[in-house]
């Protein structure tokens, strides 16, 4: 057992070496505080305090929390009390960039002179707090579950500890909470201790010190608190960086609540994606409050520029950040498998050793009713997760494909429509199958899901290669023959006798799941009318599902006549019943599914036809920032009308190239890029000349390339003879149109129209 650290003389009862006591009891909130290190190293290091190798081990850490952690390590481990001294005074003087820290500092000046008296327990934990910091192990996360089921530990703090990755950190962190917290808390934490790890109990005798602490009047010891938690931190006192203002701008609270794409708001403010990402993976809770600190933190450490940050959030749209609704309901089930984890993997009731398997990973099994265990709920939300992501991303979507719920993995990896290293991640940490992969895979997951459900239907520019900005659009669009019904039709289905169970002790949950699936069968058959309607009345799930089933199954729902994407989520809807799994949040998703094949039943325009934008190629030096759609598809005067929004970094001329897919009953469903262009190579001035008398539209002339249309009278063949004869190349480059803006926003029409395209100004630009 290591020796306790030297302590000042005194008479009165035993007192701990003031200075780093009180570091120690406050990690929690210095850890919280120094978000950026920087100026503190500084003071540090010129004072003399620490090593050129302890700064490499600081900077080796990833995280600010971390390299936090790794600096009060070294004062605790290396210093001595007048070393800490030292370093409390360069906390003092670097006051001013750690506002958290401000009523702390006050306090310390105002205590120094004070002893701070400890009880029995404390002072005996504190002898320990070395040994069981190494030795606490794996047993950390039960003892703090124990902790918070009795309300000594708060959540932030429950989840403040879960995050941190190496068991030695975690054990100190929370054994400076107990001591933090007083008598009751170390009474507390050595109860569970003894309930949790009996050997390591018996080794320090604990079961002896928790008699003897239970025989004990209470209330003669000081309890060491600073600040109890990090919620209550944040009602006390300012957050750094300007959290507390982004927070405002974006309209988001301290909480749980998922409705942000926190990695897009790190895009906006001008930070690469990648970078972004790989820091909000890295331990980070999925809830927004917990990500967006998490960006504040990053943006601090590399700009120190908390008026830029604000500036830039304060020009960004919070709609284009938000999740759509259905998003934020994946993000919700998402976060009871996470709970559902956090508390298995911590129960001595079950492990979860069986998942080193992998059975579950190429199998169904977990779908089917019965023993509803806690891991199969896990495998079930995971499998429905992927499933919906399924019907978001890829054309024809598989139901139930060969190789289960990694299958689908890969189909998704397949598509390109997500990213393929987040992909391999989710694999990778599911076949491990151990807890912190298991964990890590929840982050990952939810990513996924941000990514693939904005708020704004969008679309996503990819980097530029030589001012050529690719485009595609945010939600996948399936063009189908489909034309829609009637709304009369439709809300004459909705009010159609929902049936009774007769079962009288059937859950509400099991009630709702039953009218979700009885309403789903009466819309189809409004796509599919038959000359019979089916009584639902007193019908078995079973009875309802199965002939959902044997409907969808029908060449009126094949891929070419319906949006095989809803066709998808229908039989997920199926094949997951929330009354087995006991899970309210799954049913709100599929009342979702109800409420979003409503809206596709209804008769209109996209049914039959789409453009897409394939990409803008800016000419000259300005960027690209944003292409939007302002309003349609609008069918009018015998054709089809949309609305594009331009938004670049100055006034400048870009191609747009495009084409448009249609369904029409004669010809079926068929794409439309013409007028064709082309982009010719090594075109001399004769060339550009004898253009003009074959028709040819010159659009664009820049280095050593020129985009030309072909032109009303002149045709395809024309311009590659002319290619032909002047020794040029030609490659095609689809259907394209040039857009000269006024200035920094521009919209564009574009329209189909009797076999072609064309696009017209709409506000701020011409257009050729």
């Amino acid at each position: 057992m290591s020796s306790s650290p030297e302590r000042p003389h005194s008479s009165g009862p035993e007192e701990k070496p003031a200075v780093k006591a009180r570091l120690l009891s406050s990690q929690m909130l210095l850890v919280d505080a120094l978000y950026n290190l920087g100026p503190l190293l500084d003071c540090v290091i010129s004072v003399g305090l620490l090593s050129r190798e302890n700064c490499y081990e600081i900077e080796a850490e990833r995280t600010p929390p971390n390299k936090a952690r790794k600096l009060l390590e070294i004062v605790d481990a290396q210093m001595d009390e007048n070393g800490a001294s030292t370093f409390m005074e360069c906390l003092r003087k670097c006051k001013r960039y750690y506002p958290r820290l401000r009523t702390w500092l006050t306090e310390e000046d105002q205590s120094k002179t004070t002893v701070v008296q400890q009880s029995p327990t404390e002072r005996h934990l504190q002898a320990l707090f070395s040994v069981l910091s190494s030795r606490l192990g794996c047993s950390v996360i039960p003892v703090s579950y124990d902790l918070f089921s009795k309300g000594i530990l708060t959540q932030l703090e429950m989840e403040t500890i879960e995050a941190i990755l190496i068991p030695t950190q975690q054990a100190k962190t929370l054994l400076s909470i107990c001591l933090k917290k007083g008598e009751k808390a170390c009474k507390s934490f050595y109860t569970a201790l003894q309930n949790e790890d009996k050997q390591l109990a018996e080794e320090l005798n604990v079961k002896g010190l928790v008699e003897d602490l239970n025989k004990e009047p209470e209330g003669n010891s000081v309890q060491i608190a600073v600040e109890e938690t990090r919620g209550q931190l944040r009602a006390a006192l300012p957050l750094s960086g300007g959290l507390q203002q982004v927070m405002a701008q974006l309209g988001l609270t301290v909480g749980d609540e998922i409705r942000f794409n926190v990695c897009e708001v790190g895009v906006a403010v001008g930070l690469p994606r990648r970078t972004v990402r790989e820091y909000l993976l890295e331990g980070v809770a999925i809830e927004d409050s917990a990500q967006l600190e998490a960006l504040v933190s990053l943006y601090m450490e590399k700009t120190q520029d908390a008026g830029r940050l604000l500036s830039r959030v304060a020009e960004l749209s919070p709609q284009w950040v938000q999740l759509s609704e259905r998003g934020c309901l994946l993000l919700r089930l998402l976060q009871k498998a996470e709970t559902l984890l956090r508390s298995g993997i911590h129960s001595h009731l079950h492990g979860w050793d069986h998942l080193h398997d992998q059975d579950h990973l190429r199998s169904w099994d977990h779908l089917c009713p019965g023993d509803c265990t806690d891991q199969r709920t896990v495998w079930a939300i995971f499998s429905f997760l992927v499933w919906d992501c399924m019907a978001e991303v890829l054309e024809e979507p598989e139901a139930k494909p060969s190789g289960g719920i990694l299958g689908m993995i890969e189909q998704l990896s397949a598509s390109g429509r997500v990213e393929a290293a987040l992909l391999r991640e989710v694999e990778q940490c599911w076949t491990e199958g151990d807890a912190e992969s298991l964990l890590q895979s929840v982050r990952v997951l939810a990513q996924v899901l941000r990514d693939l459900h904005p708020l704004q239907e969008g679309l996503q520019l990819s980097s530029s290669v030589e001012g050529l900005f690719s485009c595609r659009p945010s939600r996948l669009h399936r063009v189908t023959s489909f034309q829609g019904v009637s709304a009369r039709v439709i809300r004459k289905a909705l009010s159609s006798m929902v049936p009774s169970i007769s079962d009288q002790d059937a859950t509400p949950l099991a009630r709702q799941y039953v009218e979700a699936c009885v309403r789903i069968a009466r819309l189809l058959e409004v796509v599919q009318p038959t000359r019979t309607t089916i009584d639902f009345s007193d019908a078995s799930i079973a009875t309802v599902t199965q002939h959902v089933r044997l409907v969808l199954s029908n060449a009126a729902f094949n891929s070419e006549a319906f949006d095989a994407g809803v066709r998808h989520r229908l039989l997920s809807v199926l094949e997951f019943n929330p009354a087995q799994l006991g899970l309210g949040s799954l049913m709100q998703l599929h009342q979702e599914t109800l409420s979003e094949l409503q809206s596709y039943l209804q008769l209109g325009e996209q049914h039959n036809f789409q453009f897409i934008l394939e990409s803008v190629r800016i000419i000259g030096p300005a960027k690209l920032f944003s292409v939007n759609r302002v309003h349609g598809p609008v069918a009018i005067d015998n054709g089809v009308e949309e609305v594009l929004r331009f938004i670049t970094s100055e006034p400048t001329s870009f191609l747009v190239r495009l084409h448009c897919l249609c369904y029409e009953e004669e010809r079926g469903r068929f794409k439309v890029c013409a007028p064709r262009c082309a982009c010719m190579y090594l075109l001399k001035a004769e060339g550009l000349r004898d253009m003009q008398w074959c028709g040819g539209n010159v659009l664009v002339e820049v280095g050593g390339k020129v985009w030309v249309r072909e032109g009303e009278s002149g045709s395809w063949d024309e311009l590659q003879a002319l290619a032909q004869r002047h020794s040029a190349q030609l490659r095609d480059e689809g259907c394209c149109f040039k857009v000269k803006t006024d200035g920094l926003e521009c919209e564009v029409k574009f329209i189909y129209r009797s076999g072609r395209l064309w696009a017209v100004p709409h506000k701020d630009c011409d257009v050729d």
